[in-house]
């Protein structure tokens, strides 16, 4: 009888086929996680999408846009996240939300420490972070934290980061963002019409509404996570501003402020991506830039390269700059 020959593989032949598989993974890992990030960025452009469209269907409801920040005496301290409520399918939230309260104190707390969905950027690492900050005099103010904020102008130190070309003259309202806390009226100061679609000369589609400083209240630079937020360590660590209610979640752009630590400041360049400390700059954890949402409703990301002068003129709604959006 004639031996019959069984196939099999060899112990090289299952190496190189064990191999080639770890190449082909290899190969497609990175495009699987570019594709993940796209789907990232392109909800955090949803969220952002939602939140202009709700801003701009108060508008058409109350003849004015919302303030960035209240206060005494007109209500509560809150900022300008209950407004929109109602207009991103939260109307029972917004129930229950009583604005002649402060945004930290009972019956609020218990709303705001949970997290609002469409304020949070899902490429953000950490998704649960809850802002506990300890005060004088009890309550804490704790409320879940959010990614998205109001510019509400350019504060006039970004002038020692501009070319002698590229300075910004005084101040006032030729700074003001599109979206204005409140302000006690006066003769020649009426609040409330500091925060008209009107008074956005620069036209809508070359201002910004929102941006993204994402991860707060921990502190990030250049991409690197620097420090957990630390209240009473020293030095103390926070990047200011994180819970989506808290009336810190706005500020104008153009600072170099480190929480508590008077006398240091924010390194780097100032630009998108490089601190997510308040008063900073624009910061998002998309692969070379950040996403914003403009007066128009149109929602775009801009690239750390971005201009900083243009990119302070696309904050400023009224400076008759002559820049557009990138």
């Amino acid at each position: 009888m004639k031996n019959r020959i069984v196939g099999g593989f060899t112990l090289v032949e299952l190496l190189v086929v064990i191999a080639i598989i770890g190449i082909l993974i290899g190969l497609l890992l990175p495009a699987v996680q570019m594709a993940r990030e796209a789907a990232r960025r392109s909800t955090c452009s949803n969220n952002l999408k939602q939140l202009s469209l709700a801003t701009l269907n108060f508008e058409n409801t109350n003849s004015k846009l919302p303030l960035a920040t209240s206060g005494q005496p007109l209500s509560g301290t809150n900022n300008w996240v209950p407004a929109v409520l109602p207009y991103i399918e939260q109307q029972a939230l917004l129930a229950s939300y009583n604005l002649s309260k402060d945004w930290w104190v009972t019956p609020n707390r218990e709303l705001v420490i949970k997290p609002l969905a469409v304020m949070n950027c899902p490429s953000t690492p950490d998704q649960e972070r809850i802002q506990d900050k300890p005060e004088a005099t009890p309550p804490n103010k704790t409320g879940a934290c959010g990614d998205y904020f109001v510019p509400t102008g350019v504060h006039l130190d970004i002038n020692n980061e501009l070319p002698a070309a590229s300075k910004f003259a005084g101040g006032g309202t030729t700074l003001y963002g599109m979206i204005r806390p409140y302000v006690k009226p006066t003769a020649t100061n009426p609040g409330y019409l500091l925060n008209r679609l009107s008074d956005v000369t620069d036209g809508l589609s070359n201002t910004i509404m929102f941006g993204e400083c994402a991860g707060r209240e921990d502190v990030w630079r250049r991409g690197q996570g620097m420090s957990a937020v630390d209240y009473t360590g020293s030095p103390k660590v926070r990047a200011r501003g994180g819970a989506w209610a808290t009336t810190d979640n706005p500020y104008e752009i153009g600072q170099r402020i480190v929480w508590n630590e008077a006398a240091l400041s924010v390194p780097g360049a100032m630009s998108i991506n490089n601190s997510n400390e308040w008063g900073h700059c624009f910061f998002g954890f998309h692969a070379g830039g950040a996403n914003f949402a403009l007066g128009d409703g149109s929602v775009r990301l801009m690239t750390e390269q971005t201009d900083l002068y243009l990119l302070a003129t696309l904050v400023t709604r009224g400076g008759s700059e002559t820049g557009a959006a990138p």
